[in-house]
């Protein structure tokens, strides 16, 4: 019989982080990608470990290649710190890249294959301009749902319009509640002065900026204000076999399948509740409200609909508590049962895509050494909210101190299931007409004049006996006639020549997938620009 997987203790030797913002010398002083990543060996600043020792360097970094032409990025970083020789490689998850390279950096000591071993993550994101950043974030999206105009906004927009279907609220209700949570995000930012948004904006000055159209909609329902700000960042940790101050007490990830459409539901995300439950199998918790007032949760916060979520999901609050536990001080402020981003989030200290995961565990580091804390919760989501990560840093004193049973992830939530291969649109019309359900959409507005751009939807039917979901983009212009649809009612698909309708709107794709990424498409179509399907 094959013996059970002991893992060596792992510990954190030092942690570094530099201030989030642009490094375009305008925000920022201006910095290269590589001169970005020579601030991570200010890591060893902190620590007695030499960087002669450093077994391994695991850099988290989504596409750096299309963000700042950076290819062999793990080697080059290597290089440039001093550190070549060792094993190097490049971990990209999506958003979750920084958290992931911790994950894999921690499984280099675990398994005795190193010593000490550098984790950094990464991103440089203002080497682009706002428009090519959204196409490249979109190449983490399915092919086929990307080219509908599906991009990682309008993922955030689904969320919360579930949410507000789910919970039964009106748009002004909805608004109400993003107005809330806005101003604690920017509460906590602007006493941070690491944050990109290190500033306030209260409650009359986010709907003052709906009537000027500051804060316009970008995807209903988020406004400008609802999603984070598009950052650079770079942080690292030294994770070693020595024991130090803080040990790495857990670490956990999971999937979900790539798709959106296919998802069963958007109310909850089954690869967060996955990841938490392995984290905190590995670190012998029964139940993580058994240190209410010791740990520090650290959670993904993209869009206003996630944080909500991810306090469910990590098992913080009951769901019935969802849209009171984030405005709730006693309950996640600073001095609160579980403390919660409480240095600004995702929403306010920004979100630099593959360095965000990192850039969590160090503050989370910081607050535990800094007496505050006795543990540190990370959570990150990569990709379409599919590809998560849960880390948990606990003072050693403590890990010591407490119960820690042999446990198993168990009541694991089910995951979508992708529709079959050869299960086509086209397969499905076959020449006659189709009955489907309508199951969501969301809407993006021109920020200049208010006008409906692009739809996204959603359309559930059946098939081979089973019932699966397409999604589909349609015109701006058709806004008026989608708007009206509810959950659940009646949607007919069919196909005129070519083109494929739903409710006799002509469905459009907005984006073609190139070698060189995402390419908007512009004009009266898709189809007539391309001279293909």
């Amino acid at each position: 019989m094959t013996q059970q997987f002991k893992p060596r203790e792992v510990y954190v030797a030092s942690s570094y982080a530099a201030p989030v913002g642009r490094y375009n010398g305008r925000e920022r002083e201006a910095l290269s990608f590589l001169e970005m990543a020579e601030k991570a060996g200010e890591v060893f600043a902190g620590s007695r470990i030499r960087r002669s020792e450093v077994g391994a360097v695991v850099v988290g970094c989504q596409n750096p290649v299309a963000f700042s032409g950076v290819d062999n990025t793990a080697a080059k970083i290597a290089g440039v710190l001093g550190i070549s020789g060792a094993k190097s490689v490049l971990i990209d998850t999506a958003s979750s890249s920084g958290a992931s390279a911790l994950e894999y950096a921690y499984l280099q000591i675990a398994s005795g294959r190193c010593d000490h071993v550098l984790a950094i993550g990464i991103q440089k994101m203002s080497d682009v301009s706002t428009g090519q950043a959204t196409r490249i974030v979109a190449g983490v999206i399915d092919k086929d749902e990307a080219e509908f105009g599906l991009s990682m906004p309008a993922c955030g927009a689904l969320v919360a319009r579930s949410l507000i279907e789910r919970l039964k609220l009106s748009s002004e209700e909805w608004t109400a509640f993003s107005a809330l949570l806005t101003q604690r995000a920017h509460r906590f930012a602007a006493r941070n002065p690491d944050a990109h948004l290190n500033f306030e904006i209260p409650l009359e000055e986010y709907y003052r900026q709906i009537v000027t159209g500051k804060n316009y909609r970008y995807w209903w329902p988020l406004r400008y204000h609802d999603f984070c700000p598009m950052s650079d960042g770079v942080a690292a940790v030294l994770l070693s076999a020595t024991p130090h101050e803080v040990v790495v007490s857990g670490v956990g990830s999971a999937t979900d399948i790539p798709t959106i459409a296919d998802r069963p539901y958007f109310h909850s995300f089954p690869a967060t509740v996955r990841a938490a439950a392995e984290a905190y199998a590995m670190a012998g918790i029964r139940k993580i409200t058994d240190f209410a007032g010791k740990i520090h949760v650290n959670m993904h916060d993209p869009f206003n609909g996630f944080g909500p979520i991810n306090m469910v999901d990590l098992g913080f609050v009951p769901r019935r508590r969802i849209l009171e536990a984030l405005l709730n001080d006693e309950l996640t402020g600073e001095f609160g049962s579980f403390p919660t981003n409480i240095t600004g989030g995702l929403k306010g200290r920004g979100h630099p895509l593959g360095a965000t995961g990192m850039i969590q565990i160090v503050e989370n580091h910081r607050l535990i050494t800094g007496g505050r804390f006795q543990m540190g919760l990370a959570h990150s989501i990569g990709g379409p909210i599919n590809n998560n990560v849960v880390t948990l840093l606990e003072r050693t004193s403590h890990y010591r101190q407490r119960s820690r049973p042999e446990l198993s992830p168990w009541g694991l939530p089910p995951l979508g299931r992708m529709k079959p291969k050869n299960l086509s649109v086209n397969e499905l019309l076959n020449g006659e007409p189709v009955q489907g359900r309508f199951v969501a959409a969301t809407t993006r507005f021109d920020f200049k004049t208010g006008d409906p751009e692009g739809i996204i939807l959603i359309v559930s039917c059946l098939a081979h006996g089973q019932r699966h979901s397409f999604l589909f983009g349609v015109g701006g212009e058709h806004y008026a006639e989608i708007v009206q649809l509810k959950s659940g009612e009646p949607v007919s698909l069919e196909k005129s020549g070519e083109e494929i309708l739903v409710n006799r709107i002509p469905v459009r794709k907005f984006y073609r997938r190139t070698m060189d990424g995402v390419l908007e498409l512009a004009g009266s179509g898709w189809k007539k620009l391309t001279g293909n399907g």
